[in-house]
């Protein structure tokens, strides 16, 4: 019983975060807004229904992430969703506007819209999409981000995957950073393995996240490891020295 639940908890999890299993294709699956105080910005979605029978669609607004100097605004203070619910036909397509209001805020909000219908042929299974809303409020921004821990894991546990560098972002600014850069790791001035990373999730104002990188174990000797990443034109780095020992386990 226990092993039957967690197939449809894992089930339903991949219909509740992916447009194309739900029967719902939502369109921007991600708004960014960059607006100055006191202004209103109006868009919409484009929702379709992917499915063969007529759904109805209920749509729900919830507060995700503000940075720390609206903490406690709420979502209805600045963003509307005025259709609460509409019903597609099969191939069907529609709009749903919205708008947002910046008033006097400093920094940024987010918020989740969620687009839910009872799954048809699936008695009492309600299906979910959501996007974010992100709103910046220019004139305000402050970027501010730093690296403030990396960690290497024994590369005997993931031989076949390689090693894992962890490494902890704080976000001290006010707005969602993305972040991009580079691993890279030296013996000596020699530059021995120069891999990318690719833009992560966000790491949100107030905040700090885990991201993990996996490269594959140099030869044995004592290396630097070097975390580079950048967002919005402003950088931030981090080294840490380890060894390889004679049975490619790591040694700081």
């Amino acid at each position: 019983m226990k092993k039957i639940t967690l197939f449809f908890l894992v089930l339903l999890f991949l219909l509740s975060v992916n447009a194309v299993y739900a029967g719902i294709i939502v369109s921007p699956a991600r708004s960014e807004v960059h607006i100055a105080n006191d202004s209103v910005y109006e868009g919409k979605y484009i929702i379709e229904n992917g499915n063969d029978e007529t759904i109805t669609v209920s749509v729900t607004c919830e507060q995700w992430h503000n940075s720390p100097e609206n903490e406690n605004v709420k979502v209805e203070d600045w963003l509307s969703v005025p259709k609460k619910s509409l019903v597609l036909q099969p191939r069907e397509k529609a709009d749903i506007n919205y708008k947002v209001n910046s008033k006097n805020y400093v920094g940024s909000l987010s918020a989740m819209v969620s687009f839910t219908y009872l799954a048809p042929k699936m008695t009492g299974i309600n299906l979910m999409t959501s996007v974010p809303v992100y709103l910046t409020i220019k004139g305000t921004e402050k970027v501010d981000f730093e690296i403030t821990e990396i960690s290497l894991s024994n590369p005997r546990m993931y031989k076949e995957e390689g090693i894992p560098a962890a490494f902890k972002v704080k976000n001290n600014g006010n707005l969602p950073v993305r972040l991009k850069g580079v691993l890279t790791i030296k013996k000596g001035k020699k530059v021995v393995l120069e891999k990318p990373i690719d833009e992560q999730s966000p790491v949100y104002a107030g905040l700090d996240r885990i991201f993990v990188e996996k490269f594959q174990a140099p030869q044995k000797g004592k290396y630097a490891l070097n975390i580079s990443l950048n967002a919005f034109n402003i950088s931030a780095e981090k080294s840490i020295q380890f060894r390889v020992n004679k049975y490619g386990e790591i040694i700081y």
